[in-house]
């Protein structure tokens, strides 16, 4: 059984009151108002249009109670700065921010075609490393300019990077929600511009969380390569490394269990080094970079002959210490924090990046 099948822990987790629409037409900034594509209990998104040059963008607009709670507010204008700090190709871009007289904060991104990495992998249930291997490229060249600009996203996971499709006819990666980001003390402006935690505070989507974001101490951005480790071997393998009958139970074995290896589900034994190091309890051990750990696990790959377009026979895994899974299901716009592995086919696919960005917090957990 999986993490309580409809438990979570999150900041506002209360069903939203009704919010009035924004109508076809309404101006909001620059753009004009065309529908809405999604909503969820922080808030929603719409596709808008520039009249004058036609540009589409998505609208993403914080409900009314939130708009009013600072520390929400707080966290809305973080991801927002955060974004535009970093500028990078593989995140997605927030050009604009607002209020709208009625008091709720807004802000204008752009508007992908696509779809959530978690919606993939629940149609395909696992991926061979040739057809990941450039998805977590996108995501670790993301996170690396992240880091250099010094801010650690903290809530990596699938449900937070979108699938655009591109002319080689793959995916490219663009990594969303940095509503809990945090930008390091060491960097410039320190912790200023972003909402300031408290130590013993707990961050993040447990499924993914570091040992140290665990005990809710020394957070870098070592914490993000942890969590790029568990991704892969949820892509890899369709597993997660860690289960539970609760969140602390998955919080507990982060910090005390070492994670399963690769080679456990049919992968070659070189491959288990590179995924070890990621995931190594002491942020000292993991790779100095997100790139140098995905290259790593290129590297084994190529060296022990593993062709990486084939993937370990579904029998090699049935034995796996950590229960098979499809994908964290994408819910409330990405606010949900740890939900469980779906027993069941996912809803329909939504094809604009507004169905996954979190308004806000992101998956959040926090244990006072």
């Amino acid at each position: 059984m999986g993490v309580a099948d409809d438990k979570t822990i999150s900041a506002g987790s209360s069903a939203a009151n009704a919010e009035e629409e924004l109508a076809p037409g309404t101006r909001v900034g620059e753009y004009v108002v065309e529908h809405k594509l999604g909503e969820g209990g922080f808030g929603a998104v719409y596709r808008a249009t520039h009249p004058l040059i036609g540009k589409t963008a998505a609208v993403k607009v914080l409900n009314r109670e939130f708009s009013s709670n600072h520390e929400m507010v707080s966290r809305f204008i973080a991801e927002a700065r955060a974004v535009n700090q970093i500028r990078h190709r593989n995140i997605i871009d927030i050009f604009a921010f607002g209020q709208l007289p009625d008091g709720r904060q807004y802000y204008i991104m752009e508007l992908l075609e696509g779809l959530p990495f978690d919606a993939h992998l629940a149609r395909v249930g696992r991926m061979d490393l040739a057809s990941a291997l450039p998805i977590f490229r996108g995501i670790a060249r993301a996170l690396d300019a992240a880091h250099k600009s010094g801010i650690v996203h903290r809530d990596l996971k699938p449900e937070n990077v979108y699938l655009v499709p591109n002319e080689d006819g793959g995916h490219s990666a663009k990594l969303l929600d940095f509503g809990i980001a945090k930008l390091l003390p060491n960097s410039k402006g320190g912790e200023s511009g972003h909402h300031k935690t408290r130590t013993g505070t707990q961050m993040g989507t447990p499924y993914y969380m570091s040992p140290e974001q665990c005990r809710g101490i020394g957070v870098d951005h070592r914490t993000d390569i942890y969590a790029l480790g568990v991704m892969v071997q949820r892509v890899l393998t369709g597993t997660m490394p860690f289960d539970g009958e609760s969140v602390m139970d998955v919080m507990m074995k982060h910090i005390t269990m070492p994670p399963p290896k690769l080679s456990v589900y049919g992968f070659p034994a070189a491959l288990d080094e590179p995924l070890t190091r990621m995931m190594a309890k002491e942020p000292d051990d993991r790779p100095a970079t997100a790139s140098e750990a995905i290259e790593a696990l290129q590297k084994a790959s190529s060296l022990a002959g593993f062709d990486a377009g084939s993937l370990p026979p579904i029998t090699a895994i049935s034995g796996a210490p950590a229960q098979a899974s499809t994908a964290i299901g994408t819910t409330d716009l990405g606010m949900s924090a740890a939900q469980p592995a779906p027993r069941r086919s996912s809803a329909p696919l939504i094809l604009a990046v507004v169905a996954l960005i979190g308004v806000g917090a992101g998956g959040l957990v926090l244990l006072r």
